[in-house]
């Protein structure tokens, strides 16, 4: 063997090594994309599912509290009615104003809760405490 076929040898071994390393670091590549690509449809398909979850919450509770709301007001109006027969005197005892009666929308609104303040909360608790000394 000459110098220039071991050279050819040594050249083509580390040609291999590279193309090898190379198309094993694109394979691997697109099979992790793909592994992550299956996660983000399950985690959509999983989302989709509790939110539409949520949303048949949300309409049936709106539904039984409109149930409620007409339940409440046939009490009402009974109670007012033999309230006046009863006790005539008093009037409208159970009187319902329609004005007064919240109707809750179908669909939920976004509401910022309220900030809290730790250091109010501990000086409540203090001066409820030192109050309590004081007897």
């Amino acid at each position: 063997m000459d110098n220039t076929t071991t050279v050819y040898i040594i050249l083509s071994a580390v040609l291999g090594v590279i193309v090898g390393f190379l198309l094993r670091h694109f394979l691997i590549r697109d099979a992790s994309k793909m592994e992550l690509q299956d996660e983000l449809t399950k985690a959509q398909r999983e989302m989709a599912t509790q939110k539409r979850i949520l949303t048949d919450f949300f309409q049936t509770s709106g539904t039984l509290f409109d149930q409620l709301e007409n339940s409440y007001a046939t009490y009402a109006r009974f109670m007012n009615e033999q309230s006046k027969k009863i006790i005539p005197q008093f009037g409208n005892m159970y009187e319902t104003s329609h004005h007064d009666v919240y109707h809750a929308p179908h669909q939920p609104e976004k509401k910022e809760m309220p900030v809290i303040d730790e250091a109010e909360v501990i000086s409540e608790d203090v001066h409820v405490e030192d109050s309590s000394n004081n007897n």
